[in-house]
C-alpha cells in the first residue's frame, strides 16, 4: 500500500498535465494549480538539501576533518550571499554585480577544467583506436572550430570566406538543437514510465 500511494498520486498529476495541456483552455486553472504545487515542492525539497549541505560542512568544520577550510569558505560565501540577498535584495544592481564578480571566474575555470578534460579525452581516444575515419574527422573538425573560434579568418573580411565560416559556425547549432530533441524525446520517455508506475524515483 505504501508503495502503490506514490505510485497513484504521480500517475494521477502526469495524466492531469497531460490533459490539461491537451484541453488547455478549458483545464488552464488546474494545471496553474499543479504547476504551482510543484514549483513549492521543489523549492522545499531545495531547502532541505541546503540544509542538510550546510549541516554536514558545520559537522566538518566542528570535528576538524581534513579540508575543513573549504567548508569554511563555503558557509562563509553562502551566509554573505544570503544576508547580501535579504538585505539589500535579490534585483539590487550592486548585489546582482557582487554575484557576477564571483560566478563568472568560477564559471571560467570550470569551463577550462572542462575544456582540458576533454582534450584529455580526444588524445586518449586517439591513442586507443588509431588513425580511423571517426578520429581524423573529429581532430579536423576540433581544429576547424578552434580556429574559428580565435576569429583569424573573421578578420580577413573576404565575403565568400564569411559565407562559408556562416556555414560552419551554424552547424553546432544544428548539433545541439538535435541534442535538445533527443533529451525532449528521452524525458517524455521516462514521465510516460514514471505514470505508468514502471520507474519509481519517488518511492527510493
Amino acid at each position: 500500500m505504501k508503495k502503490a500511494i506514490p505510485i497513484l498520486i504521480a500517475g494521477l498529476s502526469g495524466l492531469l498535465v497531460l490533459v490539461a495541456l491537451i484541453w488547455q483552455p478549458q483545464l488552464a486553472g488546474w494545471l496553474e494549480v499543479v504547476l504551482n504545487w510543484a514549483v513549492i515542492i521543489a523549492s522545499v525539497a531545495a531547502l532541505v538539501a541546503m540544509a542538510t549541505l550546510l549541516l554536514a560542512h558545520t559537522r566538518k568544520i566542528i570535528m576538524v576533518r581534513h579540508g575543513f577550510i573549504y567548508s569554511v569558505i563555503l558557509i562563509g560565501a553562502f551566509l554573505v550571499s544570503f544576508v547580501g540577498g535579504m538585505t539589500a535584495g535579490v534585483e539590487n544592481p550592486s548585489y546582482l554585480r557582487w554575484i557576477a564578480a564571483i560566478q563568472q571566474p568560477a564559471e571560467a575555470s570550470l569551463l577550462g577544467l572542462a575544456a582540458l578534460v576533454m582534450a584529455a579525452a580526444a588524445l586518449r581516444l586517439f591513442h586507443q583506436r588509431g588513425w580511423s575515419a571517426l578520429t581524423v574527422s573529429f581532430g579536423i573538425s576540433a581544429l576547424v572550430f578552434l580556429v574559428l573560434g580565435l576569429g583569424w579568418l573573421q578578420a580577413l573580411q573576404i565575403p565568400q570566406l564569411d559565407i562559408v565560416i556562416g556555414y560552419l559556425e551554424a552547424l553546432p547549432l544544428v548539433g545541439m538543437r538535435g541534442l535538445l530533441i533527443g533529451m525532449g524525446l528521452g524525458a517524455l520517455l521516462l514521465g510516460l514510465r514514471i505514470v505508468l508506475g514502471l520507474e519509481r524515483p519517488y518511492g527510493e
